[in-house]
């Protein structure tokens, strides 16, 4: 009975084993003859004239599984591995074409109707906001022309954070929270803080203070909480992957912020906020955006203008405060500015800051050119011949890496990997400044980026010559920030770091605004003659 068993097990098994044997060479062929379809199928589709298509060892399927696996490093790795002025990424139904060269960046820059941002931009706040169909499709409407509610931005939005009155009140409200925050903190003592959960609560009370004015939502903390909650999956919503099943929190709090934001426009409240928000309702009311939507888009809005500069002020005060050198020569920078008088109090100039102190904005850039993760977006809008060379096809998508550039060794030398805070300075070598994309550049170039420019400058100097910083246990770490944002232009840490606010003496510190009409050298485009043409 026993033997019989074993002989039944046997023969089952040699059963199981002769039809997986048999399977293989069917489940074998089937993949072969996949592999050469998509093959064949990538090879009839890909013209000749259009950029190379790279990274595609199965057709297709390659370029996803990396995009998702290595995120923004794909890029720099792609650039490496091939050395091409720029390549295909051909994915299911659309292809991808990444610039590299910056010469190629300034032709594409150049062509804003054909390779349009705004045709991309409409379909991401029709994702991310949950308009009204209505909304959606005055958005989309008229994109790419002069006409159209986003490319009326410019004539709206973009004076309100120009050089002027309006920028002015924004910048003046800013570092006033700023310095007042930095009076009480002064007055404990040694304080122990985590250092980039204090930063971001500290810029974002102080960015909206100054763009929302006395009725600032984000005073009340459930607002604020909401923010953090809806922010990190932000790439859900923009990428329409069913963020009330797959982000529900985050889907509920930008529902929660899209109430407080009904209130504060039904009740007139931004009747009181800057120029800048004023202008958001009047074009929304220009092309008869109802309220309720206008709540919707002004959670976009907050994006805006919080989503890089939290992280980005971080990432500075982290470079200056872990490296003495830095220290030094900025705290040294900065002191040749400060007004003592006989009472001890002492007077530092926002001017004088933003106009005379080249080793700090140099920090901040070099920051920026380190941790940027941005990616300027473009949609072809016809078949294009960029720089009458290379074919583009209508309907693809066109994406300029600025981790490329930033990285880019015959641009930057031998100490591109390296962080120099002095590497923008006056003196130092000059590179092509098409190369910097910190606030991203041609109709993508950040508007807002004098004032939180200004933001970060100024806290930054304040912490400099009012605080000193020491990490709890002694040793400073950079934390890794592969878990952050995909949406963010700038990454958030991945942990946080205990740190020790020490202030360096017990005298006043007042907070001086003499005027300066003249913007930063931020990017290329407030350089004069930088942009070809």
């Amino acid at each position: 009975m026993r033997i019989g068993f074993y002989e039944a097990l046997q023969a089952m098994a040699f059963e199981y084993a002769s039809n997986m044997f048999s399977i293989f060479p069917i489940i074998a062929g089937t993949l072969a003859a996949t592999y050469i379809l998509l093959l064949a199928l990538l090879r009839l589709t890909q013209d000749k004239t259009e950029p190379p298509s790279i990274n595609d060892a199965i057709p297709f399927i390659t370029p996803v599984v990396s995009m998702l696996s290595k995120g923004t490093r794909l890029h720099r790795m792609m650039r490496d591995r091939y050395s091409l002025p720029i390549h295909t990424l051909r994915l299911p139904g659309s292809r991808i074409y990444i610039i590299n060269s910056p010469p190629l960046l300034t032709s594409a820059q150049s062509q804003s109707r054909t390779l349009s941002f705004t045709a991309i931009q409409s379909d991401i706040a029709a994702n991310m906001l949950g308009l009204k169909k209505t909304t959606n499709e005055m958005i989309g409407r008229d994109a790419t022309s002069p006409g159209g509610y986003l490319t009326s931005f410019r004539k709206y939005i973009h004076p309100t954070l120009s050089n002027g009155s309006g920028l002015d009140d924004m910048n003046r409200r800013s570092i006033q929270v700023i310095a007042e925050s930095l009076d009480a903190l002064a007055g404990k003592g040694i304080v122990t803080v985590k250092l980039f959960h204090w930063i971001r609560h500290e810029l974002l009370l102080a960015t909206t203070e100054a763009v929302y004015g006395p009725k600032n939502p984000f005073r009340d903390a459930n607002m604020e909480q909401a923010w953090y909650t809806f922010e990190p999956r932000v790439m859900m919503f923009a990428l329409n992957l069913f963020p009330r099943l797959l982000a529900r929190k985050s889907y509920q709090a930008r529902e929660y912020m899209v109430k407080i934001w009904e209130e504060y426009f039904e009740t007139g409240s931004h009747h009181q906020g800057s120029e800048m928000v004023k202008a958001r309702v009047r074009i929304n009311a220009d092309f008869r955006i109802s309220l309720k939507d206008t709540a919707r888009l002004e959670v976009g809005g907050t994006h805006g203008i919080l989503s890089n500069t939290l992280p980005g002020t971080f990432w500075i005060v982290h470079h200056i405060f872990s490296n003495p050198v830095i220290l030094e020569d900025i705290r040294n920078e900065l002191s040749k500015g400060v007004q003592r008088q006989a009472d001890g109090l002492c007077t530092i100039d926002l001017t004088y800051v933003k106009s005379s102190c080249p080793i700090l904005l140099s920090t901040l850039k070099e920051t920026m050119r380190m941790h940027s993760t941005a990616v300027s977006t473009r949609k072809v809008m016809r078949d294009h011949r960029l720089d009458n060379k290379y074919l583009l096809k209508k309907g693809s998508t066109v994406l300029m890496p600025a981790v490329v550039q930033h990285t880019n060794r015959p641009v930057w030398g031998d100490t591109v990997d390296e962080f120099d805070h002095k590497r923008f300075a006056p003196d130092a070598k000059r590179v092509n400044p098409i190369a910097f994309r910190g606030f991203g550049g041609g109709t993508t170039l950040c508007p807002g980026r004098q004032f939180a420019s200004t933001e970060i400058l100024m806290f930054s100097a304040l912490l400099v010559l009012r605080f000193d910083l020491r990490p709890v246990g002694g040793k400073w770490t950079a934390p890794s920030t592969v878990n952050s944002s995909m949406a963010s232009a700038l990454p958030a840490p991945d942990w946080d770091l205990d740190v020790e606010l020490r202030p360096r003496d017990d005298k006043k510190w007042k907070i001086s605004f003499s005027g300066y009409n003249k913007g930063m050298e931020i990017a290329a485009e407030d350089i004069e003659g930088a942009i070809p043409g």
